[in-house]
């Protein structure tokens, strides 16, 4: 059982030597740190074995694999792209454009072109390659097509016969940037009404149960590093060989992140979320994304941390898609996070934080003689018992059923534990939500008396349906590469944080139109 450097000076014009001029060399991004393996301490006490219950049925099938995902050409991508209806919504709704008989030079693109021409560039790699592709008279027809069904020949055919190109993307840019808060809120709520048409999260179809829901009710979020497009840190360096002044572009938006649990990043934080089918390819639909800031309050005043802002994520989820039955999410939440979702009557699933501790719940007497010491220890609660060698044992209590109650303000999630017993087995219930008495001040320290989110589990992470949630966290990481991989030397094309949401926002937009044309049945 085990648990877990001087330079020459102008000697021509003085035979006294000048005083050397300071070395400055050239600064580069900070050296990534050497990974170290550490040694974690061994707790001194030791977990009993997992016990056939709810959690871990003696009949539990794990997840069949899902077939691999065929690969899609760019060109058939840009098809899918100006093929949803959505997308030239959004662009007239949010994008600022000029109305007639304003003043100023008319744009030579409506705004829902050069919308396309930002998603485009998390097809062709770049904004450069954008502008080259879309120049192309073949792929220009493509978007002439996608404007023509959606928007009429009369929009169509007042087009530029050629697109645009990069100098019209980086003068519009601005002022898309300008929009990008509404830009965000309205295309979240475009991707969450396409998951809701489409069966997912719904409260209608077949939606399996909170301990084994089905795949398209799980709501996975992450965060993941972008990397900008330089990693310079300095405005300005001089080479200390040739004395030659250099200047660069700097990201201020970007600092080291800690990445993978271990791993340090050069980049900028973007959290999102998203859903998918089970055994079915490019179904995944992003359903919500925003940055997360990662400087101090005094240097950034609008910073927002991962887990705060994930969280925000999910009540703006929740609010347009109440059918959502369960969250995973990174080891980022702790309790204070998993407790307003669990009010809202959804399963919260995150691996256990590796600093928790066993900590006391409470002793149950029935008889003289007859009382047991109940502990919460890996997420859920065990009975502490003491071996003939003198360790302290948690044994895992079965867990029977998961009651749940809805109240007028908040969900009640409990657990019915079964405590074995020589007189008899006796059963109690024990609460893995938020009680009253868990925020009530201790007179002591004047803080909530019991974190109990934090240390019991509505699922516990160690148990089969666990591992099956865990096992959704693959989406997240898939969702990451394929940002990575989409551009050039995994960087995102753009600088400051709002640029590289901007283009992440382009990103979504492609795979889920992606979603929506392989979720339709083909034509005839």
């Amino acid at each position: 059982m085990t648990t877990h450097s001087s330079g020459d000076s102008d000697a021509g014009k003085s035979t006294k030597k000048k005083a050397p001029a300071p070395r400055t060399s050239r600064k580069r991004a900070p050296a990534r740190k050497p990974r170290t393996r550490t040694t974690k301490k061994k707790p001194d006490w030791i977990m009993g074995p997992t016990p056939q219950d709810i959690f871990s049925p003696a009949a539990f099938q794990p997840e069949p694999k899902s077939p691999e995902a065929p690969g899609i050409a760019d060109n058939d991508r840009l098809k899918h792209l100006v093929a949803n209806p959505d997308l030239y919504r959004v662009a007239h709704d949010v994008l600022p454009h000029r109305e007639e008989g304003s003043a100023g030079r008319r744009s030579h693109y409506p705004p829902y072109i050069l919308f396309i021409y930002l998603c485009a560039i998390s097809i062709y790699r770049s904004g450069r390659k954008a502008g080259v592709t879309l120049h192309s008279e073949d792929i220009w027809k493509i978007v002439l097509d996608g404007a023509r069904h959606h928007l009429g020949d009369t929009e169509a055919d007042a087009l530029p016969a050629t697109g645009p190109q990069r100098h019209h993307w980086t003068g519009y840019r601005p002022k898309m940037l300008a929009s990008l808060p509404r830009l965000r809120e309205a295309s979240r709520d475009a991707w969450i009404a396409q998951a809701l048409a489409h069966g997912y999260l719904s409260t209608d179809r077949p939606r399996g149960c909170r301990l084994r829901p089905d795949r398209s009710q799980v709501v996975n979020g992450d965060a993941t590093v972008v990397r900008p497009p330089s990693d310079q840190t300095e405005e300005t360096t001089v080479d200390e060989k040739t004395g030659e002044i250099r200047h660069h572009r700097v990201d201020h938006d970007a600092g080291l992140q800690i990445e993978g649990g271990d791993r340090t990043v050069y980049g900028k934080k973007i959290v999102s979320q998203s859903v998918r089918k089970a055994g079915i390819a490019h179904s995944r639909i992003i359903l919500n994304v925003d940055a997360a800031r990662h400087r101090s309050p005094e240097e950034d005043p609008n910073r927002e941390e991962e887990a705060s802002v994930a969280l925000r994520l999910s009540h703006e989820i929740l609010d347009r898609a109440p059918g959502v039955l369960a969250f995973v999410q990174d080891t980022v939440w702790r309790g204070k996070h998993r407790t307003p979702l669990i009010a809202r009557g959804a399963i919260v699933f995150t691996r256990q934080h590796d600093g928790a501790t066993p900590r006391a719940l409470k002793q149950y007497t029935y008889r003289p003689h007859c009382s047991h010491d109940v502990y919460s220890a890996t997420g859920r609660a065990c009975e502490r018992l003491i071996t003939v060698d003198g360790q302290t044992l948690y044994n895992p209590l079965p867990v029977r059923d998961l009651p749940t109650r809805k109240g007028t303000k908040s969900w009640r999630f409990y657990h019915l534990v079964e405590i074995p017993c020589p007189h008899g087995p006796h059963h109690e219930l024990i609460p893995v939500y938020e009680t009253h008495e868990d925020r009530a001040p201790d007179p002591r320290t004047q803080r909530p008396r019991f974190n109990r989110t934090e240390h019991l589990r509505q699922i516990p992470p160690a148990t089969d349906y666990g591992a099956r949630y865990l096992g959704f966290r693959q989406d997240s990481e898939s969702l990451h590469s394929t940002l990575d991989f989409t551009h050039h030397d995994k960087r995102v094309p753009a600088y400051g944080t709002d640029g590289a949401l901007l283009v992440f926002i382009g990103l979504a937009w492609v795979i889920n139109s992606i979603a929506r044309a392989r979720a339709q049945p083909p034509p005839e």
